[in-house]
């Protein structure tokens, strides 16, 4: 899929022009919304790394697109089919690279929030309000993640962008993480 910055011209390989005309109407409308209090994204390259991560995890074309309307926040609240793609909390997260790594800032709608640096030789973290025992419990995770070398800086800070998207406080992200980690790592 390659879009137009203005969401207007989508192009899709294989060519589909039905297929291109939806995901350039989801597209659009969304790239207007981009950084309106309570929608999701506050940038245009946060929302095509959501679009990025989603395309990932689609097993089909029709998957892709109610995931992504789930994700744009084009679709109303109804219920998700099992197996497809969950409907986003009202977390905002911004990721963004950071010098030679990724920095990953979630506001969960709790009032909790966390910092996350992601980088060649080491892991940040800060989370408000601190709790050392769970915070120590988030660097071993990601420590042992990144040391494993089971996923590149990127796709690290990916995946906990996209777990962040789904949680509604740190506890029930550091949970969806474990989860995540543990899918992954299967063989």
């Amino acid at each position: 899929m390659t879009a137009g910055r203005n969401g207007k011209s989508v192009s899709i390989d294989p060519d589909d022009r039905e297929i291109a005309e939806r995901l350039s109407s989801i597209f659009h409308w969304s790239t207007d919304r981009v950084g309106e209090p309570g929608y999701p994204f506050t940038s245009l390259n946060q929302m095509v790394y959501g679009i990025e991560t989603l395309a990932r995890s689609a097993m089909s074309m029709e998957q892709f697109i109610e995931g992504l309307r789930e994700v744009l926040e084009v679709a109303g609240q109804h219920p998700v089919p099992e197996g497809s793609v969950r409907t986003s909390s009202l977390t905002v997260v911004d990721l963004s690279p950071s010098g030679n790594g990724w920095f990953v800032d979630a506001r969960f709608q709790s009032g909790e929030r966390f910092k996350l640096a992601i980088n060649k030789a080491s892991i940040g973290w800060v989370a408000d309000p601190p709790d050392p025992m769970r915070d120590q419990e988030v660097m071993k995770l990601l420590s042992g993640v990144k040391g494993a070398r089971v996923s590149s800086d990127e796709d690290l800070a990916l995946l906990v962008m996209e777990v962040a998207h789904y949680s509604s406080d740190i506890a029930g992200w550091l949970q969806g993480l474990h989860s995540a980690i543990s899918e992954k790592l299967k063989p």
